[in-house]
């Protein structure tokens, strides 16, 4: 209340200079809404980038942590998460990656359904389809191009010129 009843006993053309003074220096550090990076942005990237490692690893997307309970897991075929790689039925990994190998439409038929369909993604090389999730990663059956690329045991040239 003081400031306000000093700046009142200063003349009119001075209190107009501290007042566009005043806004001058308040509108310098002003960040409006719409400019401010959102609060949920930095949780975006985070899942961004864990959907994008399960992508690398192999890992089905109902196993990524934002999705299922540790709890309420149960084995995919392909997935390469800690659970499923432990996964101590040897006999229904066997029958099922068989299963698979033989019908490749048989994986789609046994894992629920997902309008997302993230593991459903197709990707083109040189006209070749390349599913985003290979249900047989890490069985006898896995193709060995994939596998040898998964770990490293390919070495890829790649020639820029046609």
């Amino acid at each position: 209340m003081d400031l306000i009843k000093n700046i009142n006993k200063l003349p009119k053309d001075l209190q107009k200079k501290i007042c566009i003074l005043t806004w001058r220096l308040f509108w310098r550090n002003y960040v409006p809404l719409t400019a401010q990076i959102p609060s949920w942005y930095k949780y975006k990237n985070t899942i961004e980038n864990i959907i994008f490692q399960g992508k690398i690893k192999n890992i089905h997307f109902l196993h990524l942590p934002f999705n299922t309970l540790p709890e309420n897991k149960k084995w995919i075929m392909g997935c390469q998460c800690e659970y499923c790689k432990n996964y101590k039925n040897n006999k229904l990994k066997r029958i099922e990656y068989k299963k698979q190998f033989e019908n490749e439409s048989y994986f789609k038929s046994i894992v629920p359904y997902s309008s997302f369909n993230l593991n459903d993604e197709f990707y083109y090389i040189k006209n070749v389809e390349i599913n985003n999730f290979d249900p047989l990663c890490g069985s006898i059956y896995e193709y060995y191009i994939d596998y040898a690329i998964r770990t490293n045991k390919l070495k890829l040239n790649f020639n820029l010129e046609n």
